[in-house]
């Protein structure tokens, strides 16, 4: 029997001998069983650490050694047969007194050995607190040792020893190239096939990610490949770094498709996306022998082919498992059989366990990054008017609409034909201006929750159709659903030969609604792409942003068809000048907020036209497509893994940064504007819109909501308001190492308010029932839990979902649970980007779904730590909506909406309606757009400052006062302020106003004080109020 030892180090334990015998053999001592390579005592002399993942590129000398081994392979490539193994923590490690060398330990190296140790660190803390130096002091110190339930669980050695030690594993076969590298060839000629495959080659993964700084410089035209390819590396190597630190142990698989060679796995994290996982990411099983402790140095590959969240499995794809499995697993009576081997069934349980590990694809990334060379390419194009064309796409400025003004896209006048007769002013305006010009700039339009946007974009496909019978268009949405939504809408009107549904060869058939399949194409049983004959027909393709990029691998997009038509018409016509008509004349991406940058890049770099040679570059608008983006930016936007790349506004959707522009930030910029704002909400209660309008929405939300029926119940503390938080003291729990939590209190909480709607739902007009309600909560286990307890109640029929399940959804009543309760754990959800407390963005979805009834449970004096959760408590307690413990919390005026401020309200004490009064006029005095100009009283030696909480005046002399002296204070500030147009008056501020003269001296750096005529001038970045200090021209946020 040979040694478990060789001679060059590795340790490798005894293959475990097949029950089926094989019937053939290769090379004498090597087993092979269908390819699959079986153990034989001996081991290659040099084993990668790794299999290399080779990117789309015939050299793979091209990708960085930082990234082999670490990514899945792309389409046309699979991993080599190869011997998987563990990365050692050290650059050299001795077994048996035999050095094995290892590579130079590389970054992601170091920072888990940093995390490894810092973890230590905290664990020798907690021992070092109970006076204990080592767990193994002694076995009364060892029962002495604090019990933590939600600790990190422990992990046998052993099990640890797996994951380094050298498996055997046979690669999958490579996913097919798609679309086809034959494609194009129905109309390019073969010297513009190599150009554009040099132009679309991928350069991320030939390079390793910068070493990560705190901050990049700002993005600008000259360093915008530059900027976005490094975040891009940076959020690529967070994704692959955190999958390389997930490890499940011990795991069974069951078998959901024998013939296919499909299992599923439960991973339970993936229902808080904790790891995020995609269709086609890799999965490595190494087999465990669990009574033995030890490995049998077998390894599978498989491929991620569906995720179900909501039950935390995930579906994948190895024919290595199967055949495995037939060889090695006992025959049972009874079981099937075909030819000769078992059949297992999704019924049958079998003893195998196993480590799991992930490894991602680069895909998303890579077509990202094809889209940014593209864009930037053209950015700092040679050609000036190509360079400024593309400017005014990316950087637009007030000058470029004042030069360059939209033009008509059609010179004979239509009368108005609305498919949808009940579009309101605001989304008429919006489908007019597009669909009848065609602007330089790109066209925003931002739509808060309920406002009607994605029923504004499909007015506006049909309305471009309408106006101009030779338009083509491409809608997008980031994410599938959504995409979804709109194709549907699209086709109640249009008809198949006409609207085209483009899904990526991955998506199952099950994801896709029945009512979109008519305009899906299917080739060999798997979605595909019609021949090019056939989608240059169609009028309108609808697809996500990120499978636009199909369209690029197909050469479909305006900068080939261009240069196409160009080469042959110089051919034909030499001398015949003539401009290039794009094929896609209008780009509309829906829900633009919830896609980066770089992600709405792939379908912008689509339709970017052809770059025509200067002297024959069309000069007006009409020849250039139109760029739309549709949107709310306070609402949830794009996934971010990396923190360096959120500090570097990866996170900030390009909708959101060209808002920020002047252009689009001072409506009186130009009097074509490039923006619709739509403030009409058709969902909400009046009552239900005042805290979001004022939190969130600059207080301008109208609410529109006149077909609403009213909810009535008892449990309402004011029932002029339909809203009421409930506090709850009840604790949360956790399951799986804190991958998701659940609160019992709340739940029960839930339940009784159900039921009291219930018993009520007869005195509501029209009655409530079970279809009428939905409840929300943060996290998934939450959701399972609600389900089961309601289902055992006979409410099942309740909508119970996460929050991002409710994105673009409504319903009468919306019951909000927010489960948190215990402040240790608030650091460790803003780190995942889970929970409500100190999300913005996911806090305004979950209170903007409700029409008539909004109920939030939640431990107020927790959520109160959040800013904007602290004015929403203010909101219910100014309106006696709050029942519950009493509560700490500083009634200040903060977020005091028109729509409060308009609203009847009785019973409030001086001192209350002191601060309502106070809140509204520092909402009217600091409005968005609004300037303002500090005057001194008239006696010029004090500056006043009011405390609302203590009730008294506090003073100080007047001159420059610094930063502290205004930080000392707790309250408004008291002095005259001249608005332009309006008349000096005395007025008292809320506390808003003392933060933002604070921000403003420390902008000026803590040396210059207030001083009398200083203009500041109002506006909104990214949820925040700012100010423009004129004399200074320089910025501040408060």
């Amino acid at each position: 029997m040979p040694s478990p030892f060789f001679s060059d180090g590795y340790h490798f334990p005894f293959a475990q001998l097949p029950v089926h015998p094989p019937t053939y053999f290769r090379n004498g001592h090597t087993n092979y069983i269908n390819g699959w390579m079986a153990p034989s005592g001996v081991l290659p002399l040099n084993p990668s650490a790794l299999p290399s993942s080779p990117v789309a590129a015939q050299d793979p000398s091209l990708v960085d050694v930082y990234w082999k081994g670490r990514l899945a392979p792309l389409p046309g490539h699979s991993s080599p047969q190869d011997l998987l193994g563990g990365i050692l923590r050290t650059t050299e490690a001795t077994t048996s007194g035999v050095s094995i060398k290892q590579p130079p330990e590389s970054r992601r190296h170091r920072t888990r050995r940093k995390r490894e140790q810092e973890r230590g660190a905290k664990i020798k803390q907690t021992l070092e607190e109970h006076g204990m130096t080592s767990p193994t002091t002694s076995s009364s110190d060892v029962k002495s040792l604090p019990l933590d339930k939600y600790a990190d669980v422990f992990v046998p050695q052993y099990l640890r020893d797996i994951q380094q030690q050298p498996h055997h594993f046979e690669a999958l076969p490579p996913l097919p190239i798609f679309p086809s590298p034959s494609y194009c060839r129905e109309i390019c000629p073969n010297y513009m096939i190599d150009t554009l495959n040099d132009a679309y080659h991928p350069d991320l993964l030939s390079f390793a990610p910068p070493e990560p700084t705190l901050q990049l410089q700002g993005l600008t035209v000259e360093r915008y490949r530059e900027h976005w390819n490094t975040l891009l590396a940076w959020e690529l190597d967070q994704v692959t770094a955190d999958k390389e630190q997930i490890v499940l142990w011990k795991m069974g698989v069951r078998v959901i498709d024998w013939k296919e060679s499909q299992f599923s796995l439960v991973v339970s994290g993936i229902r808080e996306n904790h790891p995020h996982l995609e269709v086609g990411d890799l999965i490595y099983l190494r087999q465990v022998l669990v009574k033995k402790k030890r490995g049998t140095g077998r390894a599978f590959e498989a491929r991620v082919l569906t995720l179900r969240k909501r039950e935390g499995f995930v579906h994948f794809f190895c024919p290595g498992l199967k055949y495995h499995m037939q060889v090695y697993i006992p025959p049972v009576f009874g079981r099937a059989i075909e030819d000769g081997f078992p059949v297992f069934t999704p019924d049958d349980s079998f003893d195998l366990s196993f480590n799991v590990s992930f490894m991602p694809s680069a895909r998303p990334f890579i077509r990202m990054n094809v889209a940014t060379n593209i864009m930037a390419e053209a950015l700092n194009s040679n050609n000036n008017k190509t360079r400024l064309f593309f400017h005014q796409w990316l950087f637009p400025e007030v000058e470029h609409i004042n030069k360059s003004p939209r033009t008509r896209a059609t010179t004979s006048p239509l009368k108005e034909n609305w498919i949808d007769k009940g579009l309101n002013s605001e989304q008429r305006l919006a489908a007019l201006l597009v669909s009848s010009y065609q602007s330089p700039v790109p066209f925003l339009i931002r739509g808060p929750p309920g406002t009607g946007k994605t029923r504004t974009v499909v007015e506006i496909v049909h309305q471009i159709l309408r106006v101009q019978p030779d338009a083509h268009v491409l809608v997008c949405a980031p994410s599938n659903p959504a995409t979804d939504t709109l194709a549907e809408r699209l086709g109640k009107v249009l008809k198949p030969d006409e609207l085209f549904r483009l899904n990526d060869q991955n998506r199952t058939f099950a994801e896709v609604p029945d009512s979109i399949r008519q305009f899906c194409y299917v080739e060999n049983d798997k979605f595909s792409i019609p021949s090019l004959k056939i989608l240059m027909r169609c009028k309108v393709v609808v697809t996500s942003c990120l499978d636009a990029g199909i369209l690029t691998g197909a050469r479909c997009t305006n900068s080939v068809l261009g240069e196409l038509e160009h080469s042959i018409v110089n051919v034909i016509h030499p001398t015949r000048a003539r401009s290039i008509k794009p094929h896609w004349s209008h780009l509309l991406i829906d829900e633009a907020a919830q896609g980066s940058e770089p992600e709405l890049l792939v379908p912008i770099s689509v339709v970017l036209p052809f770059s025509c040679p200067e002297d024959q570059t069309p000069s007006d608008a009409s020849m250039t497509p139109q760029l739309v983006l549709c949107g709310d930016p306070n609402q949830l936007g794009p996934i971010i893994f990396s923190d360096h790349c959120r500090s570097n506004n990866l996170d900030i959707s390009l909708l959101e940064r060209l808002f920020e522009r002047p252009l689009y930030t001072n409506e009186q910029s130009s009097v074509h504007r490039p923006f619709v704002n739509l403030v009409k909400n058709y969902r909400s209660h009046s009552a239900i819109l005042m805290p979001p309008s004022a939190l969130f929405y600059n207080d301008t939300l109208e609410p529109c909501a006149h077909g609403n029926g009213v909810v009535v119940w008892s449990g309402l503390p004011n029932v002029k308001i339909p809203l009421t938080f409930i506090g709850s003291t009840s604790l949360e729990e956790c399951i799986d190492e804190r991958e998701t939590w659940y609160n019992t209190g709340e739940i029960d909480l839930v339940v009784s308010t159900i039921k009291g709607l219930l018993a009520e739902g007869a005195m509501s007009v029209p009655p409530i029932a079970l279809r009428h309600i939905g409840v929300m909560a943060p996290w998934r286990e939450q959701v399972w839990k609600l389900r089961e307890r309601l289902r055992k109640e006979g409410l099942g029929k309740v909508d119970v979902g996460c929050v991002e399940d409710y994105q673009g959804r409504e319903m009468r009543v919306i019951i909000l649970s927010c489960v948190r309760a215990r402040t240790r754990f608030i650091a460790e959800d803003s780190e995942k980007g889970l929970g409500l407390i100190h999300e913005r963005k996911r806090m305004n979805v979950s209170i903007t779904r409700a029409k008539e009834l909004l109920i939030v449970i939640g431990n107020a004096q927790l959520m109160g730590q959040d800013p904007y959760w602290k004015g929403f408590l203010q909101f219910a307690l100014r309106n006696k909506l709050y029942i519950g413990p009493d509560l700490n919390i500083e009634m200040d005026g903060n977020y005091i909406s028109r729509l409060e401020s308009m609203m009847i309200t009785e019973g409030l004490s001086e001192e209350e309606q002191g601060v309502l009064t106070a809140g509204g006029l520092a909402r009217e005095l600091l409005r968005e757009g609004h300037q303002w100009k500090i005057i001194f009283p008239p006696s010029r030696r004090r500056l006043e400052l009011y405390n609302c909480s203590k009730n008294n005046i506090s003073s100080k002399r007047n001159g420059e006062p610094g930063e502290q002296d205004l930080v000392s204070y707790a309250g408004p500030l008291q002095s005259r302020l001249y608005i332009p147009g309006r008349k000096a008056r005395s007025v008292t501020f809320t506390r808003y106003l003392k933060l933002f003269l604070e921000q403003k001296i420390m902008c000026a750096g803590g040396t210059t004080g207030l001083k009398n005529g200083v203009v500041l001038q109002l506006k909104r970045i990214r949820g925040r109020m700012s100010y423009y200090h004129a004399s200074r021209a320089c910025f501040g946020e408060r």
